[in-house]
């Protein structure tokens, strides 16, 4: 059962403001008890602390990592299954997915959350290595959603992609793989709108701030205190649950991007044509 019933104001968003999400009515929240749900990257951080609270909705989570021992771990804590799978590549993506649908709970939510990068990045990295990066922050999220679609066409499901506020904007960033792969997932997400309405399938994006993982840890720990002084916020893993649980609650906000940010509410990014506005301004 979903635990948290929410609706975001009707009322069409401002162009440059976005969205405050805000506790209102239930609509359409998907009955989770006893449903199979596929985390990538699940082991730790922001997956684990999703995989846990999918769990306490009572879902089977199958959690999808490269990092076996805390994969394991996590899953014996929430009750779950565990697969070792690198979604980098297809054949560990088909795994994860392979081992989702042999479940007996049928398949209803997929998290895209596997991601990240590691230095050197474009364009000190070679091409082999920031490949890597598209193929796992990008290409598995399109490549698992398809795979998925499938078994959510008879009785809808949900996907939630988790991005970051690196694949926002269109100023510069210190990886531009992996902030080129983040605002494909954020576009991505978007195009599968339509899906709500073809097959009952939501799709919906996260993009988080700061959050306190195993890899921003070992990030922060590298820098000096001045550095860390000029950090936002930290959220937890649990923030971007609840975010998640947002999405899950209804399904009017198909499609929709949540940018979760340390210290201010979370927000939806305004529905924007690009070429629209832009012809709009020009006239």
């Amino acid at each position: 059962m979903i635990l948290i019933h929410h609706k975001i104001d009707a009322h069409p968003p401002d162009a440059c403001f976005p969205q405050i999400v805000s506790a209102r009515e239930h609509n359409a929240g998907m009955d989770l008890d006893g449903m199979t749900a596929l985390v990538t990257g699940g082991a730790d951080g922001i997956g684990a602390g999703i995989a846990g609270r999918l769990a306490a909705e009572g879902m089977h989570v199958v959690i999808a990592d490269l990092d076996e021992n805390a994969g394991q771990a996590t899953a014996v804590r929430i009750g779950g299954s565990f697969v070792r799978a690198d979604v980098a590549t297809e054949a560990g993506v088909r795994s994860a997915v392979e081992t989702a649908a042999r479940q007996s709970g049928r398949v209803g939510v997929l998290v895209n959350n596997a991601g990240g990068v590691e230095d050197p990045c474009f364009p000190a990295a070679g091409p082999a290595k920031w490949e890597h990066t598209l193929n796992l922050n990008l290409r598995a999220v399109m490549l698992a959603t398809q795979l998925i679609l499938p078994s959510m066409a008879e009785n809808g499901g949900a996907i939630i992609n988790i991005a970051s506020v690196a694949g926002l904007g269109t100023t510069s960033h210190d990886s531009p793989e992996y902030a080129v792969a983040k605002a494909g997932v954020i576009r991505f997400t978007a195009c599968l709108a339509p899906l709500r309405d073809t097959m009952g399938v939501r799709a919906n994006c996260i993009c988080p701030g700061l959050v306190d993982t195993p890899a921003s840890r070992r990030s922060r720990a590298r820098m000096t205190p001045a550095e860390r002084a000029t950090l936002p916020p930290v959220l937890t893993p649990a923030d971007i649950a609840a975010a998640a649980m947002e999405f899950l609650s209804d399904d009017a906000l198909a499609g929709r991007v949540m940018v979760c940010r340390g210290g201010e509410p979370n927000r939806l990014l305004p529905l924007i044509d690009w070429q629209v506005a832009l012809s709009s301004s020009a006239s």
